[in-house]
């Protein structure tokens, strides 16, 4: 061509109608002049030049749809609607009167009329001028007119086809399929051609008559093949459910089973279902109520996928980063991961909404809505899971500090995403609330520095003053000279002159930053003191309790 990228002229009704049925029946004549040499031979299969000539015909089919409006169909079934409809207007078109030319309007005359819409003569089918988007001014077949296609066509499929493309095409369908074929539309919808890589053609054209039956806009053998498909794509799926409840549920490897079941599913819908579709010639609502579930399952389970996979993701950068399995760190790297993934969910169904034809602010006015009811019905679970935020963000604690939140002593053994556990001295395990962890004065016990010691030592009031001093001094020296006993801290005094002993104050600081450690070098200055009175002949006061 002269011209190959020049578009379809739609600037008239009398272009849009003239340059549709033009290319219809340049398509009808190249299939019938293709399936004829092959029906005139003796061969089984096709020629590769047969097959070409039959892919060429069946490229222009877009050409032809530019002629009509397609903007009011879902984008989900944008794949089977078009041609479908541009069949149904081809088959109407063929059994009824067209004005000549001249008789319709071109550009000129629609430019003097004041509604810019143009309806065949004794029928509703309309051609009007686009206002707006990327096609404004074109005339195009109106979308009212593309969605009533499948009533008009009921209407008048019993008419007989005028001369023409159509009519030849028509009767050469109905000579192989030996008297089985009616329309080009029901040829095209129920034609076993798609299975013609395994059996031969005229094999498939001659299928006996109760595998033509029709029930629900299908035929037997599509039911059957229909059947056949469910079977296999059920087990898929199955398979993929069993391989992901194979083995324990606590490890890795099982968070990694688990994206089995939902590439199952997209598996099946992404690849398995469209593949039947083809081969099938599955059209007609039948056609479009599969499209809208398999589209539904596709976004569903990739939505299912990604938040799955952000918990994989996550576990596999805190193994791989050696991180404590229950620690803050590897809680703060879960979080993050899963966040991910719900935001990849929430887009992934946006998508699909739109691809379902929910426009994307409709989806997410809805979600909004959604969210919203949880979240006044879940108020505290909300809270405590901003509060687990809160807490893997601050970093008040870790796990294994030993802390006190409120009246709550003891060791962390848990930071979850609802609630904090702690373990008390006495091994009871107490759970808090992170809502009311972040509300509390949380006192963390293991991380001090140095540790206080405070304790008294009793001795007789018959003990003179100058053994008394003495002792005191000794007391002084012995902590002056620990290595872990923080000078200036250390303070000896005379404390209190109780009813059955002098109190002697001791107060110190140790450079100990666990538990243990602190125990192990009191236990050992308290030892010292001891020996200390032995060798001053001092007498250690009875206890009260004595």
């Amino acid at each position: 061509e002269e011209y190959p990228l020049r578009p379809a002229d739609t600037s008239s009704p009398r272009a849009t109608l003239g340059g549709f049925i033009k290319t219809t029946d340049d398509i009808y004549s190249r299939m019938r002049a293709v399936l004829q040499t092959y029906a005139e031979s003796d061969r089984m299969h096709m020629t590769a030049d047969e097959r070409r000539g039959q892919q060429e015909a069946l490229g222009e089919a877009p050409d032809a749809f530019r002629y009509l409006d397609f903007s009011k169909i879902p984008p989900v079934i944008m794949d089977t609607v078009p041609i479908e409809r541009a069949l149904l207007l081809k088959e109407v078109l063929d059994r009824i009167d067209i004005p000549k030319p001249a008789d319709i309007p071109d550009q000129a005359a629609m430019a003097q009329l004041p509604m810019k819409r143009w309806r065949l003569p004794n029928t509703e089918i309309d051609i009007v001028q686009i206002e707006s988007g990327p096609r404004a001014g074109e005339y195009l077949v109106s979308a009212e007119t593309v969605a009533r296609l499948p009533e008009f066509y009921r209407r008048v499929k019993d008419l007989p086809y005028k001369p023409g493309p159509g009519e030849q095409l028509a009767s050469f369908y109905h000579d192989v399929s030996m008297g089985r074929s009616t329309t080009i539309y029901e040829a095209f919808l129920r034609s076993p051609l798609g299975l013609s890589f395994l059996f031969p053609p005229r094999w498939l054209l001659r299928l006996p008559g109760w595998a033509r039956v029709t029930l629900v806009d299908l035929t037997v053998w599509q039911w059957l093949g229909i059947a056949i498909g469910a079977v296999a794509g059920g087990l898929i799926i199955w398979l993929g459910h069993r391989a992901a409840r194979h083995g324990r549920q606590d490890t890795i490897a099982a968070h990694w089973r688990a994206l089995l079941q939902p590439l199952a599913i997209i598996f099946v819908a992404g690849a398995l279902v469209p593949f039947f579709d083809t081969v099938l010639r599955i059209g007609g609502q039948v056609r479009i109520v599969i499209e809208y579930a398999r589209t539904s399952a596709l976004y569903l389970s990739a939505a299912w996928l990604s938040v799955a996979f952000s918990v994989v993701l996550g576990e596999a950068i805190v193994g791989s980063e050696r991180l404590t399995i229950r620690s803050l760190d590897s809680q703060l790297i879960r979080l993050g991961t899963r966040l991910i993934g719900v935001v990849a969910a929430v887009s992934i169904l946006v998508e699909g909404g739109d691809e379902l034809g929910f426009p994307a602010y409709s989806v997410l006015a809805g979600l909004g809505v959604g969210g919203l009811a949880v979240a006044l019905a879940a108020q505290s679970t909300i809270a405590n899971l901003i509060g687990s935020l809160l807490i893997v963000l601050e970093k008040p604690f870790r796990v294994g500090h030993k802390v006190k939140i409120g009246a709550s002593e003891g060791v962390v053994e848990d930071v979850g995403f609802r609630s904090t556990r702690i373990r008390t001295p006495d091994n009871s395990l107490v759970t808090i609330p992170s809502s009311a962890v972040v509300n509390a004065t949380v006192e963390n016990l293991s991380v001090r520095a140095k540790r206080l010691q405070r304790f008294v030592v009793q001795v007789s009031h018959e003990m003179p003053r100058e053994k008394l001093e003495a002792l005191a001094a000794a007391i002084r020296q012995l902590l002056a000279e620990h290595p872990l006993v923080e000078t200036g801290t250390v303070q000896v005094r005379l404390y209190n002159l109780g009813e059955s002993s002098l109190d002697i104050l001791v107060r110190f600081y140790f450079r100990v930053s666990d538990s243990t450690s602190e125990l192990i070098e009191r236990e050992a200055v308290l030892l010292q003191i001891m020996d200390l009175t032995k060798d001053a002949g001092v007498k250690i006061a009875p206890s009260e309790f004595d």
